[in-house]
């Protein structure tokens, strides 16, 4: 009579097999969940920073160095005309981009639609987008856009001090 205590070299192989076949798919479900987490913070925070933003500017708020808010204070005027950039760390608020590596862009655009020569208001269109500097984990993709808000706001015409270099 012949007694059988182990398993067989081929067993133990097939099992190796299926274990590593089912690892695959756990693991890319945890990538999957680790990109999704990353896009939802994102998306949080360009929200509420976009509005925080768009806010500060409709209160009558300057973009430049006199700004109480700390993201209008730190915009730099990329052109003549009125766009600024603002660059962001990984917690959303503004860095020196000549000491730290910033995660996240801010472009605010206005553009003058209709000006009142009796006040010193016009109507501008506002457009804050903010884009990730690097793609996700494992993630290709050229689209590095997180948020965009466009609006319509009456405010004053002057803007605020130049902050180019």
């Amino acid at each position: 009579m012949n007694k059988k205590n182990g398993f067989t070299l081929i067993e133990i192989i097939i099992s190796i097999g299926i274990v590593s076949f089912l690892s695959v798919y756990l693991l890319q479900i945890f990538i999957t969940a680790k990109n999704l987490n990353e896009v939802t913070y994102d998306l949080d925070n360009a929200v509420i920073v976009s509005k925080s933003v768009m806010e500060s500017l409709s209160a009558g708020e300057k973009i430049g160095p006199d700004s109480d808010d700390i993201i209008l204070k730190n915009a730099r005027k990329l052109s003549d005309e009125l766009i600024y950039t603002v660059k962001l760390g990984d917690d959303f608020q503004p860095v020196d981009s000549d000491f730290v590596d910033s995660s996240y862009i801010m472009n605010i655009t206005l553009d003058l639609v209709d000006s009142s020569e009796l006040s010193n208001m016009g109507l501008y269109n506002i457009s804050v987008d903010i884009q990730r500097e690097k793609p996700y984990f494992l993630k290709s993709s050229q689209n590095k856009e997180i948020y965009a808000l466009n609006a319509s706001k009456g405010l004053l015409l002057d803007i605020g001090g130049d902050t180019s270099d």
